[in-house]
């Protein structure tokens, strides 16, 4: 059996494991990545990107490309629910996709359909050098202490090859083989609805009376199911709900336009043009470990919730980031192993808080709970910005008052109110710069950064410092002087004096901060950052009180 290396393996060709693909390659590390399908996905699935996502697709010069292409529900606003497509409205869901975000940060949503995505990601994989092997299925992984081999079959030629991963990245979908492979179990209320979908193209201007639908729920005597446009013109697919137990079969073409029709309330002309090969299912669950030796997972493979919101797809490219970037700096030797268990530590508390809030919303969206609808749009606002991390990669403060959180959750700050804690996101801040308006958030890079007050000294030499001798990308921007804090906002969101500090990950989440000036901040810089980074060679103690400033 031929037999071939590469530093990363991912499994799955999908959103997740094709932007964990981009991250590592932009990171500098060689990529493998394996897909049983032959090609990207034809279904929209996901159809909207949230702004914190952009942010990352920004950073790696994604975003254009991304706003260059439309989603068929652009502009759209209505989610309702009602008897029949022509019938009136019993209610209508609040939708966040036209929320001014200006003020939390530079990107807007994106309005782009998962399979309109899919191919904007290969594409760029490609072209940064990632090896892309779609039609190749995983079908054994062996962790040998050292490495992982995997056993990959190639679909096309029916022949088996071995690829030997320092670290494989499971982000192989809802199903996921892999996890089924290392025996990890998960939580949560699992199945909430099984469906069959109808693809059927229809003129129906009449029964949406100018009305630009995301999704109408339709529920009668009949029927219940959910309606979604799939383009700007009559190509529309009904997810019609079924018993847990009902054959898929005793739903043929006819019987399918049935429905459809009692679903419209109207006569109009009806083209069935896909009928169910299969049910889904809309579910709710999370990984028990996101981690077992040297292989981990994310995405869909680490945490499933209702398609609702934008929560799930986004979720899973904040997990790729979060991956890629400690990956990034173990295989350089800069950062000890230990950081890779922060990716478990971090992911795993923000997948439950967004899974349960995904679940909340899918339930105010199908009628079955009227309590909390109310305060959906805030809710999604606060989960997008303002979630925090626990424990992790960063220096935490004894006296951060941390919001209360159920056991295993994050916790969910206002980003409208940040705290600029350790763990938290760095908050979006307007600069200008030799008259280019730009934001704190376009200051990061595949590195930390160390934004300093306009009266700190001695920060830009310590990062210097500090980067040679770790051998971390590591640049000090001072906010004042030549970046003009547009708003003087910066020490108010950053919670720091004019000779602050803080330092800022790939991620854009905080490590560390000091609110004032310390003694010695090549010593104190030296310190945090070793111990960010899970350095097993730390330095010694630094003095009393620049330890203290050190958190």
């Amino acid at each position: 059996m031929a037999e071939t290396t590469t530093p990363v393996l991912v499994v799955g060709g999908g959103l997740c494991g094709l932007s964990a693909a981009i991250f590592l390659a932009w990171q500098g590390v060689p990529v493998t990545l394996v897909e049983r399908h032959a090609d990207t996905s034809a279904d929209p699935k996901a159809r909207v990107v949230n702004p914190r996502t952009m942010e990352l697709y920004r950073a790696v010069g994604l975003e254009a490309a991304i706003r260059s292409v439309r989603s068929g529900i652009e502009g759209h606003t209505v989610v309702a629910h009602a008897p029949t497509l022509a019938a009136p409205e019993r209610v209508r869901v609040p939708t966040v996709l036209t929320e001014d975000v200006g003020a939390l940060s530079p990107c807007e949503w994106a309005a782009i359909d998962q399979d309109q995505l899919e191919p904007i990601l290969r594409d760029h994989a490609s072209d940064i050098g990632v090896d892309l092997r779609f039609g190749t299925e995983l079908r054994a992984l062996r962790d040998t202490g050292d490495l992982v081999v995997a056993v990959l079959h190639d679909r096309a030629t029916n022949r088996d090859h071995e690829v030997c991963a320092r670290h494989v990245v499971a982000a192989d979908g809802c199903h996921s083989p892999v996890r089924a492979m290392l025996g990890i179990p998960h939580d949560g209320p699992g199945a909430l609805a099984r469906l069959i979908s109808v693809h059927f193209r229809a003129d129906l201007t009449g029964p949406l009376a100018g009305r630009r639908i995301i999704a109408a729920i339709l529920h009668n005597e009949t029927v219940r199911g959910t309606l979604i446009p799939l383009d700007r013109d009559r190509h529309w697919r009904f997810s019609i709900a079924i018993g847990p137990d009902e054959d898929p079969a005793a739903y043929p073409e006819r019987r399918c336009l049935e429905l459809v029709r009692a679903a419209l309330g109207v006569d109009v002309p009806v083209e069935v043009i896909r009928v169910p090969d299969a049910p889904w299912e809309i579910s709710a669950h999370v990984t028990r470990a996101a981690r077992v030796g040297r292989v981990f997972v994310a995405g869909d493979a680490a945490h499933v919730m209702p398609p609702i919101g934008a929560f799930g797809a986004s979720t899973g490219v904040q997990d790729a980031f979060n991956l890629a970037w400690k990956l990034a700096l173990v295989h350089r030797g800069v950062a000890g192993e230990a950081l890779l268990d922060t990716y478990e530590d971090e992911r795993l508390p923000v997948a439950r808080r967004t899974t349960r809030e995904a679940v909340l919303r899918y339930e105010v969206g199908q009628g079955r709970r009227r309590t909390g609808a109310g305060e959906a749009p805030d809710a999604q606002r606060n989960m997008m910005f303002g979630y925090a991390y626990g424990r992790g990669a960063f220096v935490g403060e004894p006296d951060a008052g941390v919001p209360d959180a159920l056991p295993g959750e994050c916790v969910v700050e206002d980003p409208a109110r940040p705290s600029g804690r350790p763990g938290s996101r760095a908050p979006h801040v307007v600069l200008r710069r030799d008259g280019v308006t730009l934001s704190t958030v376009d200051l990061l890079g595949r590195g930390f950064r160390l934004l300093t007050g306009h009266a700190a000294s001695g920060w830009e030499e310590a990062a210097d410092a500090v980067a040679g001798r770790v051998g971390l990308d590591l640049a000090c921007h001072r906010i004042g002087g030549r970046l003009h804090d547009v708003e003087g906002v910066f020490p108010v969101r950053y919670g720091v004096g004019r000779d602050g500090a803080v330092l800022v990950r790939p991620d854009g989440m905080v490590a560390w901060r000091t609110r004032d000036a310390v003694a010695d901040p090549t010593a104190v810089l030296a310190d945090v950052v070793d111990r960010v980074l899970c350095r097993p060679a730390r330095r010694q103690h630094v003095p009393v009180g620049a330890a203290e400033a050190a958190g």
